[in-house]
């Protein structure tokens, strides 16, 4: 068992054996789980949602007007069952 000793601020230091079985960086969040008889410590995992807004699109960003022409132009693909993939 590895133990920790709690700072003045509250904060502890999980021994480095651990930080590298479970793949921890500066940074990556653990949550702390209350049990009966003491404290479960578990990584946080980044998820898809994480990422939200700071993935850029290879594709130049549309105006609100080229998307509504875009909408325009599925509507009537799937109305007359006409597809263009050569887009």
């Amino acid at each position: 068992m590895k133990t920790s000793q709690l700072t003045v601020k509250g904060q502890i230091t999980l021994p480095k054996e651990i930080r590298e079985r479970f793949r921890l960086r500066p940074g990556d969040r653990v949550a702390l789980e209350p049990e009966a008889d003491g404290i479960k410590v578990r990584p946080v995992r980044r998820t898809i949602l994480d990422w939200a807004g700071r993935l850029r699109s290879p594709e130049r960003a549309l105006s609100d007007d080229a998307i509504r022409q875009r909408v325009r132009e599925m509507r009537v693909q799937r109305q007359t069952g006409i597809h263009d993939h050569g887009r």
